[in-house]
């Protein structure tokens, strides 16, 4: 990966400290990457004792709620008309893990209407460059998380000592890191284990965020992956499998934001599978929500381009 050069990551930090309150936001049905790396940063701007505020557009997966910090709950603003007038009290708006305005959601109004400072920190393609004023992007990474840990750690009070940065930071974004590889299994670069390697010597404790990520489900997600794979699952003679999951089986089981996560990875497992698609109907909505998944030589991006207008990464 290019690393972050140091001017830059010097000219962000010179824009934090000058500010006066800060907006932190995030994509639509966030995912461990997008909290891990925006409350990896909001650890840090509250060590700082900046004045921030997080934005987020929908509710909080139950699967991942343990990812949100007591010390960062009073901080954290929904979307409401009430919560739209906090974003013009911010001087400076950091967007964390998306490429493109339309991925927060109902905050993208009062993100364009803002004069304030813009500044983008992301690992997708094709960024909307003419939204920011700063955009820090690299698509050669694991995370956003991964790309927050690196420009932290050149913040000029950390100095590349990670032991400096605060535990609700660095179990963040270790937390996100390992959710967007799925556990180490996809998009792994060498300074993805590096990150790693720092975070656990500096004392984060992986064992308990592997045990609240994989190791605490609800009972009803394990009854419902047995069925889905049991019973909706298809393989097609290329290679292709996919799973639909409407919104009877939805309910039936009682399934819930975050359940499925992770779903579409399983069906890789198997030998003769290059791509796995996974769709599922959104509750009380006409949209389908479509996740790729494929092994190294099949490319998901090209699927997801090609057949559903989406993005992403070569394998995901």
């Amino acid at each position: 990966m290019i690393m972050m050069e140091r001017e830059r990551a010097s000219s962000i930090f010179a824009r934090i400290q000058k500010s006066k309150h800060i907006g932190i936001f995030t994509h639509i049905s966030p995912d461990g990457d997008a909290l891990g790396s925006s409350f990896g940063l909001a650890g840090y701007l509250k060590e700082c004792g900046k004045d921030f505020t997080v934005f987020i557009s929908s509710e909080i997966p139950d699967s991942l709620k343990f990812m949100v910090p007591a010390s960062l709950e009073k901080h954290l603003a929904f979307y409401c008309l009430a919560n739209r007038d906090k974003v013009k009290e911010c001087d400076l708006l950091i967007g964390m893990d998306f490429n493109c305005l339309n991925r927060i959601g109902d905050w993208e109004g009062p993100f364009k209407e803002s004069k304030a400072y813009k500044i983008l920190i992301d690992h997708h393609q094709n960024p909307e460059t003419e939204a920011f004023d700063t955009i820090e992007s690299e698509t050669k990474i694991s995370s956003a998380s991964e790309l927050t840990y690196n420009l932290l750690k050149m913040a000029p009070d950390v100095d590349g000592d990670v032991t400096k940065l605060s535990v609700t930071t660095r179990e963040a974004l270790l937390t996100g890191m390992t959710t967007d590889t799925n556990n180490f299994a996809n998009s792994v670069y060498p300074s993805t284990l590096q990150m790693a390697s720092e975070l656990l010597a500096a004392g984060t404790d992986r064992d308990k965020i592997i045990r609240e990520l994989y190791f605490s489900y609800p009972e009803r997600r394990v009854k419902a992956q047995g069925y889905v794979l049991d019973k909706l699952l298809k393989i097609t003679d290329y290679g292709v499998a996919y799973i639909f999951l409407d919104s009877r089986t939805q309910t039936h089981f009682g399934l819930k934001e975050g359940d499925t996560e992770g779903f579409v990875n399983i069906p890789l497992s198997m030998e003769k599978v290059k791509m796995s698609i996974f769709a599922k109907r959104e509750k009380g909505r006409r949209k389908i929500r479509i996740s790729i998944r494929s092994k190294k030589g099949t490319s998901a991006l090209e699927c997801a381009g090609k057949y559903f207008h989406g993005g992403g990464h070569e394998q995901a």
